[in-house]
């Protein structure tokens, strides 16, 4: 025997079945608030209240974040937003005065600041590789023109191998340049998506280092276009020397994706920075 307002139950019984929705026990805590929260048995009531809430509110999300993947495959409304974070994501979670005094038994007026880290969702931040035509190796060797400082080389196509397994979007593009002796650096142009048009904001020539792996964000680009098989990406490398003439830059330049599909896995499911 229980007492809607004031009465203990265990949440099996008060919630099972087809009536146990949300908008209900948010009725329920209401109403509770609302009488007052003064004794022992009300403020567990509360808490078991509360308790059924939080769960249903992660199921809700959980549903809502697999329909946000599914509307991202192209084709379908929707998309998934483009993420900079690396890594895992940083997910924090403020109640003010304002919000928590509605909760408050105390009447206190104070605040609490929740930080904690989510592993990133599957199919993010997924490395493609260019390389040379029909090639595997993705540590690209450029050489600078032999004879004088500041001379440079020949120009080199990089492209990255088609991925027909999975549809993919293009989130950014990061390079490493392992080895630049004296001053030498690597040079990159014309990035494009199958006949896209080109996806740096410029069509010179612009650095590696622009787009260094280690720097703390991506660096952006004009459009973050979808990837399909048989497109590919491709891109123009060339190297300027140093104070040396004919020095050799090796260098790794890659696309970041993200995977909206897998014939395999299926679709992506997004990460805590999307919900």
């Amino acid at each position: 025997m229980h007492d809607d307002a004031y009465g203990r139950a265990r949440p099996f019984q008060l919630f099972r079945g087809p009536r146990a929705k949300l908008d209900s026990i948010e009725r329920r805590i209401e109403r509770l608030l609302e009488g007052g929260v003064d004794t022992p048995v009300k403020k567990g009531r509360l808490a078991e209240l509360m308790a059924v809430r939080d769960k249903m509110l992660v199921k809700e999300g959980a549903k809502k974040g697999a329909a946000l993947a599914a509307a991202s495959i192209p084709g379908l409304a929707g998309g998934l937003a483009a993420s900079g974070i690396r890594g895992a994501d940083v997910i924090e979670h403020e109640f003010g005065p304002e919000v928590i005094r509605g909760h408050n038994i105390e009447g206190a007026a104070q605040g609490l600041r929740q930080t904690s880290v989510a592993p990133p969702g599957s199919g993010r931040l997924v490395p493609v590789p260019f390389v040379a035509a029909a090639g595997v190796d993705p540590v690209v060797v450029l050489t600078a023109a032999a004879g004088a400082n500041s001379m440079t080389g020949a120009n080199v196509a990089r492209v990255t191998n088609a991925v027909n397994w999975a549809v993919l979007r293009v989130v950014a593009l990061v390079t490493q340049v392992l080895q630049a002796p004296t001053a030498s650096a690597g040079l990159m142009q014309d990035f494009r998506i199958g006949g896209s048009p080109n996806l740096f904001l410029i069509e010179d020539w612009i650095t590696m280092d622009d787009y260094d792996v280690d720097k703390e964000q991506f660096a952006g680009l004009r459009a973050y276009p979808v990837l399909i098989s048989p497109n590919t990406a491709l891109l123009t490398c060339m190297a300027r020397g140093g104070t040396v003439g004919a020095e050799l830059v090796y260098a790794v330049v890659e696309i970041v994706t993200e995977v909206l599909r897998d014939d395999a896995f299926g679709p992506g499911l997004p990460g805590a920075y999307a919900r």
